[in-house]
């Protein structure tokens, strides 16, 4: 169970130029109790880079780590995502199950999970999974959306299409995600009926005391669309005034040239 941010933007910016530093420090600290590692992946201005969607991921909490404070507050893009890690239970916690994954400049962070694991690798190979890297029902689920990506679907619809196709086939499958390419960042916000885990929550990081909206929304999703057109995405822990809430069981896509905005049911 994770934490989410994301955003695009028109021009570059960092976090804390669309939200301010205090709403970045509230959500860092959210890595108090989503403490399993961090990460980080972005659009790269740099024409000379290889890839142009960049990542970078730690395997520790990101609470007090000077480097996530780093990418929040000062470093720019036009799309960026953060994940903070809380490992499902039986999950290594590790550098290769630390999010975002990132294969073939498409990066994707995930909050929530898809039960039973092992029902779930039947659906991939293991070159699939490889390709990806870790052992989770994350990088699984970004397993079967590249899959349909190489087989000629555009990333929105096979995105949409898995979503859709885990939860006929799973019990309230948890499915809260960002995916982030140089053309477009994709949310769904897909948890109707998932259980909230917890027996997973460790408070001894946080004074005994859950985050904000942690008791009776975890999975909930916000956004808000800035005056000139960035656009920026949260899940709970933030104070989210003025934010709108993102409706239960849908798919956004929006597109980084010019913030148009396409939702479809999920």
């Amino acid at each position: 169970m994770c934490r989410l941010l994301g955003y695009i933007s028109p021009t570059p910016a960092s976090a804390a130029d669309l939200i301010g530093t205090d709403e970045c420090r509230q959500w860092q600290d959210l890595g108090r109790l989503h403490d399993d590692g961090w990460g980080t992946a972005w659009i790269s201005a740099d024409p000379t880079d290889a890839e142009v969607v960049k990542r970078f991921r730690r395997p520790r909490e990101g609470a007090d780590d000077p480097q996530l404070t780093d990418a929040l507050d000062a470093e720019t893009s036009i799309g960026r995502i953060f994940h903070l890690r809380m490992a499902t239970a039986g999950m290594d916690v590790h550098e290769e199950n630390t999010h975002p994954f990132l294969t073939s400049d498409i990066a994707l962070a995930h909050n929530g999970s898809v039960h039973p694991i092992d029902r779930l690798r039947e659906y991939v190979t293991s070159a699939e999974v490889e390709r990806i890297g870790g052992t989770t029902d994350s990088a699984i689920i970004f397993a079967l959306i590249l899959r349909r990506v190489d087989e000629g679907e555009t990333l929105f619809d096979a995105t949409v299409a898995t979503v859709r196709m885990l939860h006929a086939d799973f019990d309230h499958p948890g499915i809260n995600l960002l995916v982030l390419s140089a053309e477009e960042m994709i949310v769904v916000h897909a948890t109707a009926g998932t259980a909230i885990p917890y027996q997973s929550f460790d408070t001894s990081g946080t004074g005994g005391e859950l985050p904000l909206d942690h008791k009776d929304h975890y999975y909930r999703m916000s956004w808000q669309r800035l005056a000139d057109g960035a656009m920026i995405v949260s899940s709970s822990g933030l104070d989210h005034k003025g934010w709108n809430l993102i409706e239960q069981n849908t798919a956004m896509r929006l597109t980084v040239a010019d913030g148009a905005e396409t939702v479809v049911g999920v």
